[in-house]
């Protein structure tokens, strides 16, 4: 399976050095300015795109028929390409992080929990992202998860901006929400966990009823 999972990482080894210079830009940009919120959300939107990307290789130089030749099996094939969006997101991340706190206190400002939560759910929801858009793609291919991933985000984003337009008060009641940053965060992971191990099985059970040739 660590064959599968570099195979990834050498398709993508050009798309890898666009996403530092990126990380890198977005990051210095916004913290600078005292926004580094903006370039965390920014982050999980770009890998989950660029988990797309190694879906839109395989899907174009056929890979599913290789794959059946090889002595792998379908939760193993499954498997490497979670594995994968892990390794994206943790590499991403820990740029990110590393980037925005090191801004911060040159600049004598300092990192709270309140902004390490926040940077922790902007990954966390990109994963869910990815638990989404995954078993679309084994279903449906590669241009309905594009689809897929601007709903996701796009319809929130939406929704969000309308409430905060047209519901009165909406920013007091929201921030009157009695949860602590430790709970807010704790039932992220769990929802994250959750999310990700319905969508394996799920992947795996499509794989499993999809005929490669």
């Amino acid at each position: 399976m660590t064959g599968l999972i570099l195979k990834d990482f050498f398709t993508l080894k050009k798309t890898l050095i666009y996403m530092v210079v990126v990380i890198l830009l977005f990051n210095g940009i916004y913290t600078a300015a005292g926004n580094s919120h903006f370039s965390d959300f920014f982050i999980s939107v770009m890998v989950v795109s660029i988990l797309i990307s190694t879906m839109s290789y395989d899907e174009y130089y056929h890979w599913d028929r290789y794959a059946a030749i090889l002595p792998v099996s379908r939760r193993q094939i499954v498997g490497a390409k979670y594995i994968t969006a892990f390794l994206l997101f943790a590499a991403g991340s820990l740029l990110s992080l590393a980037l925005t706190v090191g801004i911060t206190f040159f600049q004598g400002r300092r990192y709270s929990l309140e902004d390490l939560v926040i940077f922790a759910w902007s990954i966390l929801v990109g994963m869910i992202g990815a638990a989404v858009v995954l078993p679309c793609y084994y279903r449906f291919g590669v241009q309905k998860s594009r689809f897929l991933m601007l709903a996701f985000y796009g319809i929130p984003s939406v929704l969000l901006v309308l409430g905060l337009r047209f519901i009165p008060g909406f920013t007091e009641k929201a921030s009157r929400l009695e949860v602590t940053p430790e709970g807010f965060l704790l039932g992220g992971i769990l929802l994250t966990a959750v999310a990700l191990v319905v969508s394996f099985l799920t992947s795996v059970r499509v794989l499993e009823k999809k005929e490669l040739k």
